[in-house]
Parts: C-alpha cells; structure tokens; sequence
C-alpha cells in the first residue's frame, strides 16, 4: 500500500460535485493535495493557523483566522475534514454573492445562534484591524464605532441584532459593505 493517500469515497465526490463548484476532476486534485498537506485527512487548528499566519507574517492573524477556522469547522469537531474544507474553498473562490455573504455571516455570527449581536461583528472588525496592521492605539473606538453605523444601516427591525436576511440584504445594497463584510473586492449584484 505504501504512502498512497486514501481514496474519496465515491458518495462524497458526489455529494461535493452538487454542492460545489468544482468538477469531479477538480475535487480528486483538491483531495489530493490536501491528504498530501494533511495526511490524517483533516486540518488541525494549530496548521491552519500556521498556513494563514503565513500570509500576514507581520500583521497579528491569529485572531482572525480563529473565527474563519469556526466559520469552516460547520460541525464544530476542532479540524475540517475535506467536505468542510472544499465547501468553504467552492465558495471563497467561485461562490455567488449571496453564497459568500452567507459564509461570511457565520464568520461574523460567533455564537452560532442564528444572527449577529453588535458585540459579534465588533470583535470580528477588530480581528480584521489587527491582521491588517493597524496600530490599536490610533484605531481605539474605531471597531465600535463601524459596528454602530453598520447597525444603523442594516438594522432594519431595529431589534439590536441582525438576522441573516438583513445581513445579506443590507451588504448586496451596499457596495461598501459588502466588500468590508464579506472581505471581497468583486461587486455586489
């Protein structure tokens, strides 16, 4: 048998060429590939954060990268096996607007509760401030104060916390948010 990765089972290519966007062709690259970087066939907490810390060597990603790692780990197990893994990939790459802001919500929805609380997506905005950078002295307020006009705009029950509906419905309005929101630089529909 030697080093040769486990092959996918065949109802998990299935079951990912209807809910990706990748070919069957594609997904067995992808799986490849990751049982190579991930021989027990899941990514651990700890490499996925070695992998993104990586990208912003200077910046202070881990705070960051925490929340995403949640957003991919759907059933909360502490690794993404492949399906979570290729889901989230499908969508970052290839996803319509509503499937990254719906993967965006959960980023931002910390507690899984089904809608977003101020405190929430303050602490996410904050996240982002800290990877990018920013000097926390000059930024003070300034994640509060985001998530206040943010709410102000997207709050349309003016309940103090917005559902996946207002969520996506306030970022496909507005060109702005949904770039900050769900971290995209393409436009919104």
């Amino acid at each position: 048998m030697g080093n040769k990765p486990p092959k996918l089972p065949k109802d998990d290519v299935e079951h990912l060429t209807k809910c990706t966007n990748f070919t069957e062709s594609q997904i067995k690259q992808w799986h490849k590939g990751f049982m190579k970087d991930c021989p027990s066939g899941e990514l651990s907490r700890k490499k996925f954060l070695a992998i993104y810390q990586t990208l912003f060597p200077d910046g202070k990603a881990g705070a960051f990268y925490e929340h995403v790692f949640r957003t991919f780990d759907e059933d909360g197990s502490g690794r993404i096996d492949f399906k979570e893994f290729l889901q989230a990939i499908s969508v970052t790459q290839a996803g319509t607007p509503e499937d990254k802001l719906e993967l965006a919500f959960r980023l931002y929805d910390i507690d899984r509760n089904g809608s977003i609380e101020e405190s929430e997506m303050s602490e996410i905005i904050k996240a982002i401030y800290l990877m990018t950078e920013m000097d926390m002295d000059q930024v003070g307020e300034a994640p509060v104060t985001r998530t206040r006009d943010i709410f102000q705009k997207m709050d349309l029950n003016h309940d103090g916390v917005l559902s996946k509906e207002e969520f996506i419905k306030g970022c496909l309005n507005d060109e702005t948010l949904f770039k900050l929101l769900a971290c995209s630089h393409e436009e919104s529909t």
